[in-house]
């Protein structure tokens, strides 16, 4: 596993020379093929033969986005791209031989993307059939009209194509068609961003020696005392954390060496999203003048905020800062495209996450464990934060913190182990702990915000 981890690694890092070279290439339409060739064969090289897989999917979904209606088409290729991705899934019960980890994270990108670009094309549709004389600037931004040879060059574009992040195919198509583009510093980006990486690494080698994860699942942890076994959770989370900080920095650093997501720092863009200020935006490119100092952000395809998932103090804070522009994904296009109670949005929203994650038991324990856990926070938060003094309010963030990082290392193991026998047999070594403590947690905020009166003039301090 670490083997092909460090190739993986590489294999990256070759992707941000590659769009170094590429980007000092005059010529757009040399640059995005010269991309989409290398990611062709980063994908073949992962993949070998299952490269069939991503093959299909993309040409599957350029023949929705197409030629089907466009009313319909986020639909139908939602549908299509998701049952694909169950079938590849499930390849060897279909008499396939099962294909590479690498190529499920390749498989599960390019989903997005294809159900993203399928959207996007059903929005521009909605903005046509609506428009007036005069679009809004909001709408002028975000509408597309892709050909079938940009969806390939979308689809394989070597930014993102092994790890993500995700990012729409209109960000793609401005880092090619916009006039300061090639005025972004993204070697001064690049370093800013890459340095906390041989951090990372050296953490993820010394909690992998000191903590492997089979141990977790031997005879041999139950010779240990309980609060040992509670407390290995905590740096298998760490080793875990680690590995993915590295993953996804590299993935956002073939990205921004390649300048796709760079927008103007005025116009407020937001990870997955891309700009949010349109106005800011367009007065940006009608003033812009290659001799001014200019200030520009990569926050589009800012994909993991180490901070947050650290020392953010809440358990929803710390859930944001993680794989954000996949969570953009999942809040536009499932999240917001369901006409329930946000309860029951909130399910169907992990139900999916945990699907495009995999079809092991243990995606689904992790990802449906989080409401659970988040109703907890809301009723603590509302009896022991919310309009509380100042001192109060630190106690509780700082202790709230602990019990933040050690339910995500809780949760993290059924995402690591995906066993049910092993998560369950593991969970059962700790007694449930933490599943025991959300309901103490919630029965305890419930009780103090029903039942304990508070003092109506007390001081709200942030």
């Amino acid at each position: 596993m670490i083997a092909d981890d460090i190739i993986y690694v590489l294999l990256l890092i070759l992707s941000i020379a590659v769009g170094s070279f590429v980007r000092s290439i005059a010529d757009v339409r040399r640059q995005q093929l010269i991309s989409t060739l290398f990611g062709f064969l980063l994908v073949f090289f992962v993949s070998g033969k299952h490269i069939i897989h991503p093959v299909v999917t993309i040409l599957l979904n350029s023949v929705i986005v197409l030629y089907c209606n466009k009313q319909y088409c986020h639909v139908f290729s939602f549908v299509c791209c998701f049952l694909y991705l169950a079938f590849f899934r499930t390849a060897e019960y279909f008499g396939l031989t099962t294909p590479p980890a690498h190529t499920n994270a390749i498989q599960m990108i390019l989903t997005l993307k294809m159900v993203g670009i399928a959207f996007e094309l059903n929005h521009s549709h909605k903005i046509n059939q609506n428009a007036t004389k005069d679009i809004s600037l909001k709408h002028q931004y975000e509408m597309i009209n892709p050909s079938f040879i940009d969806i390939i060059h979308y689809s394989f574009c070597h930014a993102g194509v092994l790890i993500g992040p995700y990012y729409k195919y209109k960000t793609y198509h401005d880092a090619f068609h916009t006039s300061y583009i090639s005025e972004v510093p993204c070697a001064k980006f690049l370093k800013q961003r890459l340095w906390p990486v041989p951090i990372y690494f050296c953490l993820f080698l010394l909690f992998h020696y000191l903590f492997p994860l089979e141990y977790a699942t031997s005879d041999d942890i139950n010779l240990q005392s309980i609060w040992y076994r509670i407390f290995y959770m905590t740096p298998i989370f760490i080793n875990f954390r680690m590995r993915i900080y590295i993953g996804f920095i590299l993935g956002e650093c073939v990205c921004i060496m390649f300048g796709i997501g760079a927008y103007p720092t005025v116009s407020e863009p937001q990870p997955g999203k891309g700009p949010t200020n349109y106005a800011a935006l367009k007065q940006f490119e009608d003033d812009f003048d290659k001799t001014s100092k200019q200030e520009f952000s990569f926050e589009t395809v800012h994909n993991i905020n180490e901070y947050g998932s650290e020392f953010f103090p809440t358990i929803r804070g710390g859930i944001r800062s993680w794989n954000r522009t996949v969570q953009y994904w999942l809040v536009m296009f499932v999240y917001k495209q369901i006409p329930c109670s946000k309860p029951i949005r909130m399910i169907v929203t992990m139900l999916v996450s945990s699907f495009w994650h995999g079809v092991h038991a243990g995606y689904y324990l992790c990802l449906l464990s989080a409401p659970f856990f988040l109703l907890a926070e809301s009723q603590m938060e509302k009896a022991f934060r919310f309009g509380s003094y100042k001192f109060q309010t630190m106690l509780f963030d700082f202790l709230w913190w602990i019990f933040k990082m050690q339910a995500f290392a809780y949760m993290g193991m059924a995402f690591l182990l995906l066993r049910v026998d092993a998560i369950f047999g593991y969970w059962k070594s700790i007694y449930f702990v933490g599943h025991v403590l959300i309901v103490i947690f919630y029965l305890l905020g419930y009780f103090v915000n029903r039942y304990v009166k508070r003092p109506k003039n007390l001081e709200k301090k942030k």
